[in-house]
């Protein structure tokens, strides 16, 4: 049996998110998936609703679950699923070489034209 929030769960949230599948799993489910990597990442609203066998799970594959209560401000909320990467052709990714800004540098590489 589905609960009252879950089944209004699609009509309260058609208009924004209609791409979105909702899964229900077991507590042994989400164990059994942090054990075959299948997720690198967890969240529960917080501590007390992480359940044993899950927590349990994560420790076992190094997996961290965030577990701190949900934050209303979404900037620093989804610091906890994203990932930075930064790639930089000079020395510095803020683009300050200090020192070394006389080095001479290897030239960038033009894209090939395709036509």
């Amino acid at each position: 049996m589905t609960s009252p929030p879950l089944e209004l769960l699609p009509d309260a949230t058609e208009a924004w998110a209609a791409g979105i599948e909702f899964l229900t799993e077991t507590d042994d489910e989400v164990a059994a998936s942090l054990r075959h990597h299948a997720t690198d990442r967890i969240r529960y609203a917080a501590p007390a609703r992480v359940p044993l066998v899950v927590r349990r799970a994560a420790a076992e594959t190094q997996i961290y679950v965030a577990d701190q209560p949900v934050l209303a401000n979404g900037r620093i909320e989804l610091l906890w699923y994203l990932q930075e990467q930064s790639l930089s052709f000079d020395y510095h990714r803020y683009g300050n070489l200090g020192t070394r800004s006389g080095e001479t540098r290897a030239p960038l590489l033009q894209p090939e034209k395709v036509g």
